[in-house]
């Protein structure tokens, strides 16, 4: 309201001032006019009849018919224009008997800004064109400047006086209109952080949109909490299983069994730690990628490099179970993508490392490029189609399995190829194995 009182008075005050310049142009222009032409009827004026005496005007209320109504007296001044003619010989000839004191003719014409007696005035002298007479007529300055004074104040006086009636009808339109906002905001000061129903309030029709987007944002907030206690409640069950076994086997170690015994145990300490060591880290992973809006370090993808990198990073897994991996495809033309290398790396080392745990030993794991699609394939028992719908499912692992893991391979995946723009499609092939291939959304 400060605001918009201060740019009204701003405004007004230069429009006041843009008129104050432009009325007193056009009234210089009228009363220069009036000027010339009151100076043209002077010289042509008849005044061979006039003596000394009568040469010289009564006042001006002198002259006003009683029977004029005062209506229509106008507004007359006597010391406001002043005129007088002289004749070539410098004698004055006719005057309105004012004495201004205007300077006798000595070659003047056109208009003149003159100072007499501390008043300003505008004076014209016009002399005729044999140089028989010359008239000078003179209009104080200050006349003008009132009637200009006046002309504004009929004009703005108004606007001045109905300002502050604008200013109290935009207050309370202003205030019935917030009227809703401040509802909004009892309603999410009273909300908990997990309830995800919608902003309710009858709010002027241009802040709908940012009502709506208000509701999905909670939504989302409600979604990721809800999500991230879920995890939480997951992650902190499945540890659980393997630091209990943790512990079990380290008691077992040191229980003083024989050295068969005592080794079998710390193999299984072993197994042990590098599983929870695997879950921790794909709970990190997913920590990390779980806020990203998109790839932060997006550059051309090379998927030549990437692949080599997660070629070499599950090559001694693979030679350890039996696998043989196989880079294919035309490398140079591979989807073109721009993104992260190091999460695309992470995306496809998860699969890589799915695909040579499951597989069978002898058999083999492709990973192919082509222009529309990255893939990878293997040679092992696929997914039951029952269990897909559920396969991509945070910590869900099918039962019976008898490798270790932690159910967070295909949610990294999936999370890495959403920030890329990329889907997952799962599928078993005909001759055995499972094919995942990523392509664009």
């Amino acid at each position: 309201m400060l605001t918009v009182a201060a740019a009204i008075l701003l405004i007004w005050g230069g429009s006041s001032a843009v008129a104050w310049m432009q009325v007193r142009h056009e009234i210089d222009e009228l009363f220069d006019t009036q000027q010339i032409q009151f100076a043209r009827q002077l010289l042509a004026a008849d005044l061979h009849d006039f003596d000394e005496d009568s040469a010289r005007l009564p006042r001006g209320k002198a002259l006003l018919p009683k029977q004029l109504p005062k209506g229509q007296r106008g507004n007359l001044e006597d010391d406001a224009l002043s005129f007088i003619v002289w004749d070539d010989e410098g004698r004055v000839v006719f005057s309105d008997g004012e004495d201004q004191g205007f300077a006798p003719p000595s070659g003047q014409h056109g208009f003149y800004n003159v100072s007499l007696d501390g008043d300003s005035w505008r004076v014209l002298y016009l002399p005729m064109p044999d140089g028989h007479r010359v008239a000078a007529v003179g209009q104080q300055l200050s006349f003008r400047n009132e009637v200009a004074r006046e002309i504004l104040m009929v004009q703005l006086l108004p606007w001045l006086l109905a300002l502050p009636l604008l200013l109290l009808v935009l207050w309370l339109t202003l205030t019935r209109r917030l009227v809703p906002f401040r509802r909004v905001a009892e309603q999410l000061d009273a909300r908990r952080l997990d309830d995800a129903t919608p902003v309710v309030a009858d709010v002027p029709r241009e802040a709908a949109p940012m009502l709506a987007a208000l509701n999905q944002l909670i939504g989302r907030m409600a979604d990721t909490l809800s999500r991230e206690r879920r995890f939480t409640a997951d992650a902190a069950h499945e540890l659980r299983t393997p630091l209990a076994a943790l512990k079990i086997q380290a008691e077992v170690a040191q229980l003083g069994l024989p050295a068969a015994e005592q080794a079998r145990a710390l193999a299984q300490l072993e197994v042990g730690i590098d599983r929870a060591t695997r879950l921790v880290n794909q709970l990190l992973a997913l920590t990390r990628l779980d806020p990203m809006a998109g790839p932060q370090n997006a550059q051309p993808v090379d998927w030549a490099r990437v692949l080599r990198q997660v070629a070499g990073d599950v090559a001694a897994e693979a030679a350890e179970q039996g696998i043989t991996l196989k880079l294919e495809g035309d490398m140079a033309s591979a989807l073109p993508l721009k993104g992260d290398e190091t999460l695309l790396a992470l995306m496809l080392r998860n699969l890589a490392d799915n695909a040579i745990r499951y597989s069978h030993p002898g058999g083999e794991v492709v990973l192919h490029a082509s222009a529309d699609a990255i893939a990878l394939l293997d040679r092992g028992p696929g997914i039951d189609p029952e269990l897909m719908p559920r396969i991509r499912e945070r910590f869900f692992r099918p039962p019976g399995q008898a490798q270790t893991g932690s159910g967070l391979g295909l949610s990294i995946v999936e999370r890495v190829a959403a920030l890329h723009g990329l889907q997952l499609e799962l599928e078993n092939r005909p001759e055995g194995g499972l094919l995942a291939r990523l392509l664009r959304g």
